[in-house]
């Protein structure tokens, strides 16, 4: 830089500037490259912290993306599912029991009712003081504390029943211990208050339901219908109010009682059998005994009894030979008390008359391969002499003139071979050979009552056949169905099967039976009040395939009154010990004579007028 001094140029040089004040040179692309990259060194992580937060993020972000869509799920495709399932353990569904129906007598009387009762259990889960529960409980439930206890203490299901059928009193004072852990479940037991009166015909139920005679054979009618009544519990599962809506079974406002049901029973003439039986177990030293009393006009089974028999409350104890119900499922041969059957078939079919003569061999009959015997050394019987007198000989002919068809045709015409389809379970047929595999001795030995077996109830009933007039009934034990409202739902009505006989047959054999009371084999059920009518059967058992000359079946079946049969009894006894006696006049009759006797005074039925002596009779005038 030049400056004037003196008009004379002066040359100097310039100050440097400031080093702030000196502009920059502009850079090159290269180097701004390199001073970004160096940048991007200096402040970004590094590779492995890219990766190791990655591995952090996305399995978040995922799970995140999970959840979102399972709420969305939950909220809107399964809302209903789930809401569900949560009422469900907010609420549950309280059983209420319903008692099964009673069943009645013919008279009204109780035999059997529902009792209301509680099942006392304990939730181990919940249980906190086991030593404490099984020391209040004990005395309480009538158990032993240490057994009680070890109960407590058992390995597997949660909860545990520790006692059935509770008596409410009972059940009120374990309620108010409120021990945690301890509950009460409200049930019914069946009570018998008979306890063994008729046990063979009502059975016993439990809390499964009918386990044997009519409670098993109507369970369903009997059955009540439990309801279920909505519960709010808290987290423990603690009831904690009912709510106002109730939920029922079946659509029904509240538990329904199973049906109210009558038996054609008679409890007075029930209680008559069984005490006859009971003389006979005693006095004979049978292995068993059977009574059944029917009405002859319509088949109601008024009284069935068998020996031995058990206590219905106490089913737990029962043997399996006290349990037989022997009216209906023994079979055995029916011996004499067959004979009238024979011979009422032909009377009906004009093949003999009353007053025909039959030679009865003097007491023996041989037949070449074969010998019949009688008791008695009989010459000639007439028709009637021949049932009066218990002639197997005399049968054996009448059998003949009937001929394997007819008497084949008289087996099946009374009913033998076939169930009565009496309402009872268990009930045999019988044993009733084909004709086809009758063999030539068949037709001498079914006649006597041999070569066939049949049941109590079936003899019985057969009996009633042949004397109400010749129509077969079915033999039935319900007289009444009633629902809890007292309508009727079934009344007995008499079922015919067929008619067997003519009024007019059915009359003759009315007055032969009634001469084998009066002179003949039954002479021990001669009564005063009535006029009894019957026959007498003294059968051999088969032991291993031969007639035993030590066991046998004493049977008797009467009737009264002679004029219009209104009851029907047979009595029949299983072995009785032959030294004691064992003949069906001496076994059976004296029983069945006082078993129509206390039936028909019960039933109503007036008592056929004293004879006065000649010197009463003069007086009166």
């Amino acid at each position: 830089m030049q400056a004037t001094h003196g008009n004379r140029h002066v040359h100097e040089e310039p100050a440097p500037l400031p080093a702030h004040d000196t502009p920059p040179a502009p850079p090159s692309l290269a180097a701004a490259a390199e001073a970004c990259c160096q940048h991007a060194r200096d402040g970004a992580p590094d590779r492995g912290a890219r990766i190791r937060s990655g591995l952090v993020i996305i399995p978040l972000v995922v799970a995140y993306g999970i959840l979102v869509g399972r709420s969305i799920q939950i909220h809107v495709d399964d809302a209903e599912e789930w809401s569900a399932m949560a009422e469900r353990q907010r609420v549950s569904r309280q059983r209420q029991p319903a008692p099964r129906g009673s069943i009645f007598g013919a008279d009204g009387t109780a035999l059997v009712a529902s009792m209301p009762c509680f099942t006392v259990f304990a939730d181990l889960k919940t249980l906190r003081d086991k030593d404490e529960a099984a020391e209040k409980l004990a005395p309480l439930l009538d158990l032993e504390r240490a057994a009680l206890r070890k109960r407590l203490d058992r390995e597997g299901p949660r909860v545990v029943t520790l006692a059935r059928h509770v008596e409410h009193d009972t059940g009120e004072a374990i309620r108010k211990l409120k021990l945690r852990g301890i509950g009460m479940d409200e049930e019914f037991h069946r009570e018998y208050p008979l306890e063994e009166l008729a046990c063979h015909v009502i059975g016993w139920a439990n809390v499964d339901g009918g386990r044997d005679g009519v409670e098993l054979r109507f369970d369903a009618l009997l059955r009540g219908v439990p309801g279920f009544q909505t519960v709010e519990r808290d987290a423990a599962r603690r009831p904690l109010a009912l709510s106002d809506d109730n939920i029922y079974l079946a659509g029904s406002a509240e538990p329904r009682s199973g049906l109210k049901m009558t038996l054609t029973l008679h409890p007075g003439i029930q209680h008559a059998a069984e005490e006859e039986l009971d003389k006979i177990m005693e006095k004979f030293k049978a292995r068993g005994a059977t009574c059944v009393v029917l009405d002859c006009e319509t088949g109601a089974v008024v009284a069935l009894a068998c020996r031995p028999a058990y206590n219905l409350n106490e089913p737990s104890k029962v043997t399996d030979e006290q349990r037989r119900k022997r009216a209906v499922s023994d079979c055995y041969e029916p011996g004499s008390t067959f004979k009238t059957f024979i011979a009422a078939m032909a009377l009906e079919k004009k093949l003999a008359r009353r007053n025909e003569m039959f030679f009865c061999e003097n007491g023996a009959w041989r037949l070449g391969y074969r010998t019949l015997h009688d008791a008695h050394a009989y010459g000639s019987l007439s028709f009637d002499d021949v049932i009066i007198h218990s002639s197997n000989i005399g049968a054996a002919k009448i059998g003949l003139r009937l001929g394997r068809d007819g008497v084949w045709e008289t087996v099946k015409a009374f009913g033998f071979g076939e169930r009565t389809r009496i309402d009872l379970p268990g009930e045999a047929k019988g044993i009733v050979r084909p004709l086809e595999k009758w063999t030539k001795d068949s037709l001498l030995s079914i006649p006597m009552g041999q070569e066939i077996a049949v049941t109590p109830l079936q003899l019985a009933t057969a009996y009633a056949a042949m004397l109400n007039g010749g129509m077969l009934l079915r033999p039935q034990l319900v007289a009444k169905i009633e629902d809890r409202n007292g309508e009727t739902l079934f009344q007995l009505q008499p079922e015919p099967v067929r008619r067997v006989l003519s009024p007019a047959t059915s009359k003759a054999m009315r007055e032969i039976l009634s001469q084998v009371v009066g002179e003949g084999t039954g002479k021990s059920a001669q009564c005063e009040e009535y006029d009894i009518g019957g026959k007498t059967g003294t059968a051999q058992k088969v032991i291993d395939g031969l007639y035993s000359h030590e066991k046998y079946v004493g049977s008797f079946c009467g009737f009264a009154p002679v004029d219009r049969p209104r009851l029907v009894c047979l009595v029949a006894v299983d072995e009785p010990l032959k030294s004691l006696g064992y003949y069906g006049g001496t076994v059976g009759a004296p029983a069945v004579k006082e078993v129509l006797r206390r039936g028909l005074l019960a039933m109503g039925v007036p008592p056929k007028a004293k004879k006065q002596a000649p010197d009463a009779a003069h007086n009166s005038n």
